[in-house]
Parts: C-alpha cells; sequence; structure tokens
C-alpha cells in the first residue's frame, strides 16, 4: 500500500508518543538467556559517545554476551558485534562525509558526463516523478542509497554471517513497525539491512520492506531498548542512554534542525523513561552529559567519543562486578576483533532485478574488473555513479560465497516511478535601467526512453525570450562512449542593437534549426561531437526606426565542438576546468545563404585555498569571413562580461575577452539534501569585440571589474552585484536562477 510522506510523519508522531507506543507485552524471558547485555540507545551523532564506553568497557575486561541496538546504537553496536574495534569505528566515523550521507549526492565530478550536462541549464534540483497512480510522491526526503551503500561496504568488510547469533558478539537491531507501531527485533540476515532498517528515520528515509513489514526507525517504541533486553532474557544490562533530552518549552525554535531536535525528544522521551524504569538491582545506566551536541553534528565527534569515555569512567564502581578476569578479556578480543581488511576481494560479479538498465551497461559503469581487490571507497562511488544513471532505484549489494568465489551480487532494481519526470526553473534579470528579462522552464526527461538507453528531453522557456529544444540522445555500444543525438530548435531571443553606449533598437531574433550530430565521450570528463546542421534564421525589428531593415538567412552546415567539464559545480565552481573548441562551417550546397568558417575558444579554471576561490576565464572568437546574420556574430556586455555595459551591448566579427574572479565562501548550509552557499567576490574584465578587418590590440581592450554578493540555492544561482567599465559606464545587477 502505498503512503505519502505526511502520513508517515502523522503515523510516527501518533505511535511514538508513550501512551500509544505498541510494543509487544513481555513473554516469559528465556533462562538460558545472556548473562550480560550491552543496550545502545538511539541519538544520531550523539552516538559517537557509545564508542567511547566500549572503549572503557574494554579496559575493564568487561565482555557483552549480546548487544541490543536502536538507530545509531544499532550501527555502533552491529559494527562492534561484527569485530570492529572501538578505535576502527571512531575513525570511520570521524572520515565519513556525512553530508553526502544525509543528502543522498555524489560530486559532480563522479557523475557520467550526460549526467552532468543535467546542470545546463539550471533548473530546480527537485524533479517530478510518475507512476500508474498518476504523480508520485516519495515517502522520504532522501532515498537512503548512501547510507544503504555505506553500511553494505561495512558489511562486506565484516564476517559474513547472516545469522546474527554466530557473529562475534551476538546481536539484535530494534525498529518500529510503521504500520502497528509494533517494535520489531531484527536477529538474521543482511547486517546493514538491519542497521539501515534500524537508522531508517521516519521523513527522512524511506521505510524498509522486511518479511512484509513496513519498518522505520526503532526510536519511536524503544529508543533505549531496555525492556526488549530483557525480554531477550539478560541477566544484567549496561545501557548507554545517548537519547537526545526533552528541550525547555523556553528555547526558540530558530530553524528546521531545532524543529527536528525537538521532534526527535517528544518522540523517545517517554518510551526512554519506561525503559529506565525497567532496570534492576545491579544494572548499570550510563548517561553522557553530552550538552548541546545535536543530532548532526558529526563534526563533533571526537567530543562526543571522549565524553562517553568519561561518562563510563563515572560509573567505573558500578560496573566492577560486572568485569570479568584479563584473560577472559583476551581470549573475548581476540575471537572478537575481525582480520584487518582495508579491501572487498571480488572473483566475479552477478546482477540481480537490473531495473530498467541493462547488465553489460550496469558492469560499464561500475568499472570493475574481477579478480580484483576493491578499496571500500571505490566501491561507494562506482554504485553511486550507477544509481545516478537514474535507470534503477536504491542499489543494494552483497558478497557471496559461491564454490570458493567470492561473488559481488549488485541487486539494482527498477525505480518505483516510471520513466518520464518534470523539471522547473525560474529565471530573473534585472539591471535597473530598463533591461529586464524573465523566464519560466520546464525540462520533459523520458529515461531510459527505449532498450538501448536512450534519453528523450524536451526543455521549453516561455518569457521575454521563449525556446523549445527537443532531442533524442542515443548511446551505442554497452560502454555508452559513442551516441547520435538529432534534435530540433525553435527560439525567439529579444536583442538591442546599441550605439554609443544606447539601445538604438530592438529586435526579434527567430529560429528554426534542426541537428543532427554523432560523438564520442572520454570517461566522465568530456566529449567530441560533428553535427549537420540547418536553420532559417529571421531578425525582425520591434522597437526602433522604421527604416532599419529586418533580415532573413538560411544556415547550413557542420559543427565540430570539444567540450571538458570537470567543474564541482556550475553556479560558483571551486575547483575543476571548462574548456570548449568549436568551429562551424556554413556551406551553400547544403541550402546556406552564404559560406563562412567560425571558431572559439573558451577556458576557465577554478583553484580554491580554503574558504578562497580564484577562477581565471579567456575567451576568443572569430569570424573567417565576414558575418552576414547576426547568428554568426560575438557578443559581450553584462554581468562578468564587461558588467558595467549593457547585456550583450558590444558584438563583432571577432571577441577577445579575458576575466579573474575571485570570490570567499561566507556561509555553507546543508539541510537533509537542501543546499545553500553564500558567497562575496570580485571580477576584473578586460576585452572587446572587432570588426573583420579589425585587428585584435590591446590598446582597444575595455576594462573594468564587478563586485558582489551570491548564492547557490535550491532554485538556482542568486546575484546581486555592482559592474563599472571604463568611460564611466557602471550598473547594478540582480539575478535569479540561469540568466548570468
Amino acid at each position: 500500500m502505498k503512503r505519502s510522506l505526511g502520513y508517515l510523519i502523522s503515523t510516527i508522531l501518533i505511535i511514538g508518543m508513550p501512551c500509544m507506543a505498541q510494543v509487544p507485552a513481555a513473554e516469559t524471558p528465556p533462562e538460558d538467556g545472556p548473562e550480560l547485555v550491552l543496550v545502545l540507545s538511539g541519538g544520531g551523532a550523539r552516538g559517537a559517545a557509545h564508542i567511547g564506553a566500549l572503549r572503557v568497557l574494554e579496559e575493564m575486561h568487561i565482555v557483552p554476551d549480546m548487544i541490543v541496538g536502536t538507530s545509531m546504537g544499532s550501527i555502533v553496536g552491529g559494527l562492534y558485534a561484527a569485530g570492529w574495534s572501538p578505535d576502527e569505528i571512531e575513525e570511520l566515523l570521524v572520515s565519513i562525509d556525512w553530508n553526502e550521507i544525509f543528502t543522498d549526492k555524489v560530486p559532480r565530478n563522479d557523475l557520467s558526463f550526460r549526467r552532468k550536462q543535467d546542470d545546463r541549464p539550471y533548473l530546480i534540483k527537485a524533479r517530478l516523478h510518475f507512476d500508474e497512480d498518476g504523480f508520485y510522491l516519495p515517502a522520504g526526503i532522501l532515498s537512503g542509497q548512501s547510507l544503504e551503500i555505506l553500511l553494505e561496504t561495512l558489511e562486506a568488510q565484516s564476517r559474513p554471517e547472516r545469522d546474527f547469533d554466530r557473529l562475534p558478539i551476538p546481536f539484535r537491531a530494534v525498529a518500529t513497525d510503521i504500520e502497528n507501531g509494533e517494535a520489531v527485533v531484527l536477529d538474521s540476515g543482511s547486517l546493514a539491512r538491519a542497521m539501515r532498517t534500524s537508522m531508517s528515520i521516519p521523513g527522512m528515509f524511506p521505510p524498509v520492506k522486511y518479511e512484509g513489514r513496513t519498518l522505520v526507525d526503532g526510536g519511536s517504541v524503544a529508543n533505549l531498548p531496555i525492556g526488549i533486553a530483557q525480554e531477550l532474557g539478560a541477566k544484567h544490562i549496561i545501557a548507554v542512554d545517548i537519547s537526545s533530552p526533552m528541550q525547555s518549552p523556553d528555547m526558540k525554535l530558530k530553524h528546521f534542525w531545532d524543529i527536528y531536535n525537538r521532534l526527535n525528544s517528544l518522540l523517545t522521551v517517554g518510551n526512554r523513561r519506561a525503559d529506565v524504569a525497567k532496570l534492576r538491582q545491579g544494572d548499570v545506566l550510563i548517561r553522557p552529559d553530552l550538552g548541546d551536541i545535536g543530532f548532526l553534528d558529526f563534526n563533533r565527534a571526537a567530543e562526543t567519543v571522549a565524553l562517553g569515555d568519561a561518562a563510563t569512567r563515572a560509573a567505573a564502581d558500578q560496573l566492577r562486578p560486572l568485569a570479568g578476569t584479563p584473560a577472559e578479556s583476551k581470549a573475548f578480543l581476540r575471537r572478537q576483533r575481525r582480520p584487518p581488511t582495508e579491501t572487498i576481494h571480488v572473483d566475479r560479479i552477478r546482477f540481480e532485478g537490473s531495473g530498467l538498465v541493462k547488465d553489460p551497461v550496469a558492469l560499464a559503469a561500475l568499472h570493475i574488473q574481477p579478480p580484483v581487490d576493491l578499496d571500500p571507497e571505490d566501491l561507494r562511488t562506482d554504485i553511486m555513479r550507477l544509481y545516478h544513471l537514474r535507470h534503477s532505484g536504491v542499489i543494494s549489494f552483497r558478497v557471496d560465497e559461491v564454490e570458493g568465489l567470492r561473488e559481488l551480487v549488485v541487486n539494482a532494481p527498477p525505480p518505483p516511478y516510471g520513466r518520464h519526470s518534470l523539471q522547473i526553473g525560474l529565471g530573473l534579470f534585472d539591471d535597473f535601467a530598463g533591461n529586464g528579462v524573465y523566464s519560466l522552464s520546464v525540462r520533459h526527461q523520458m529515461l531510459p526512453a527505449n532498450r538501448k538507453d536512450g534519453e528523450w528531453q524536451t526543455i521549453l522557456e516561455i518569457g521575454t525570450s521563449s525556446r523549445l529544444f527537443s532531442e533524442f540522445y542515443q548511446p551505442l555500444g554497452n560502454t555508452l562512449r559513442w551516441f547520435v543525438v538529432p534534435s530540433i530548435k525553435i527560439s525567439r531571443i529579444r536583442q538591442d542593437v546599441w550605439i554609443e553606449g544606447e539601445p538604438l533598437a530592438t529586435y526579434h531574433f527567430d529560429e528554426k534549426a534542426v541537428n543532427v550530430a554523432g560523438g564520442y565521450v572520454f570517461g566522465n570528463r568530456s566529449e567530441i561531437r560533428l553535427a549537420a546542421f540547418y536553420s532559417d534564421n529571421d531578425f525582425d525589428l520591434q522597437i526602433g526606426d522604421p527604416v532599419l531593415p529586418d533580415l532573413q538567412e538560411d544556415r547550413a552546415g557542420f559543427d565540430l565542438s570539444f567540450y571538458l567539464d570537470t567543474e564541482d559545480s556550475v553556479m560558483f565552481a571551486r575547483s575543476g576546468s571548462e574548456f570548449k573548441f568549436r568551429v562551424t562551417r556554413t556551406v551553400e550546397a547544403m541550402g546556406s545563404d552564404s559560406e563562412m568558417t567560425q571558431f572559439s575558444l573558451v577556458m576557465g579554471r577554478a583553484w580554491s585555498f580554503g574558504k578562497y576561490t580564484v577562477l581565471p576565464y579567456l575567451e576568443y572568437g572569430e569570424n573567417q569571413d565576414p558575418a552576414t546574420n547576426f547568428a554568426d556574430l560575438f557578443f559581450l556586455g553584462g554581468p562578468g562580461r564587461l558588467s558595467g555595459l549593457g547585456f550583450r551591448e558590444l558584438y563583432g566579427d571577432k571577441i577577445a575577452f579575458a576575466r579573474i574572479q575571485s570570490y570567499r565562501r561566507l556561509k555553507k548550509i546543508d539541510l537533509a539534501g537542501i543546499e545553500f552557499r553564500v558567497y562575496s567576490g570580485i571580477s576584473l574584465e578586460a576585452g572587446n569585440t572587432f570588426l573583420y578587418d579589425q585587428s585584435v590590440s590591446l590598446d582597444d581592450f575595455l576594462y573594468g571589474g564587478t563586485v558582489f554578493i551570491g548564492a547557490e540555492t535550491p532554485i538556482g544561482p542568486l546575484y546581486l552585484g555592482y559592474g563599472y567599465t571604463e568611460g564611466g559606464r557602471d550598473r547594478w545587477y540582480l539575478a535569479v536562477g540561469d540568466h548570468f
């Protein structure tokens, strides 16, 4: 049964209240139950305190016979039960980029070259998908793909046990059945899946299907599962409670995570109190004083570990009766520690449920050639790259022992929605001098469009300028390197004609074009393509002296281009390069009204030093024959392109332009996949356009610069700047979206 995000949140609110928690009635505990059970609570990043507690328990020769964990407690406890040492768990926790884990994103440079181009033009990241019932509403803000792969790589580096009683320490993970509010104890199967299920935070991650049940984070019914440990027969319990405390009613709820932490407290406080009340004589409760350390403060992991260490040492007198002998502890550590393994050995690969992507294509995307010892980080990157082909739902994997060989089994199920998606984009540009443009863009993608991994996309833009662009991108072969791509474009662009710094007239430039291209992609960095094209171009006067002419020209010919894109962002790049080289030749024999050759070169490179970025940029273009149409001219003017001038004020048969830009990141915010980056910066600019018979000379360059405040936001770039160009030309700019 399909459930909406609102349903999930409201349901978990109801079942999380102490009066409504539906935990199964305790059965008679088994007489042969574990002597000592270590209970680890949930609490997000606060769970790093569990590591400090484990370290002290080892020093005191305290050996648990079982570990029961909820949410983050299940992850720390599960890894320890599977043989990871406290030092290894701490190193792991500190080294992980939790922003990536809690955003399901990968660095842009890890995407395929084709997927990188989804950022151009820039549209709002969120996609509207469809399924058989219409609009598809996901069950969580995140798909959980990053967390899934992280935990599965950790499981692959651990002992391969499906029965949790056969782990070095028997282990149980606690989850919640969201249909009836009951606690569910996971004791077998995939360790990664159990940990992932126990940490499936409602609203953030989708529920996990397990043996016909719909499960979410266990904190809603048993954040500190003391009662469950007793039901399992525990004679003695050590409980480490890192639950978020109930915040003061006077505390101001300023932003999303203040509200989320308050909600988390409300959901867990009742069942935690009920479980603490079940502690018996001789049991030990450890509550580290974690102060203001929040649910997502993973950057404070080292501090949190130390607080867990201190709280456990403070309970030493209570813990000593539970300690064993040094010899028993030494024997325990010998059997508990996993063999050191930095890689995952794979002898062969097999795919299950390959969704909409063919096995050979998936194999090519993974870049794995068995037999091989895989670096876990490389494996995570490869699977995330496969996921971001957008042909599959959440991808999982496991490593099986089959006939003495280690087999990597990759399960890539179909996505939970259909092949069609929509994105929208907003654009606004104003120079406060009477020149403003606006646009609303919609992109439709059908992916894949056929059994050979074709893609069909159409972009419609309406506003001051308008266009309709549609292309069918067809990869060839299993590596998706070769491709052909036919396309059509119908557009209308407003173009002002400037004379001595004043707009003399306004034209509409109408273009109807068809293009058939083929090319080759080099890895995920660059592509080369050769195209044949035909376009009908009309340049019609809208505002100005009626004696000014209308123009019309047919253009046809060939276009050869090479494009390299390694930038980490299309808005405010902090690393990487952009390089474009293009040669266009119009040919009368193909229907062109004139013959000419044009070439252009664009290159930029970003370097960052801490919060500062420097980005030099060069552009040069030249017509080998005089242009007979505005479509063949080069343009300058506008923000970042001689910023004191009007938009596309200068035009000519040649262009030479250089810019060096520097900006500083002022603020960085990541909220469950929603990102904000705020920058301040300056640029120095020099260049000009030239007529066909003019020589490019530095003496004719115009010089100027810009100061600006900019931001990367979910709706696109925001930009407020002031530009100056010699000659007393200056103007302010406000831009939103893809218009600068």
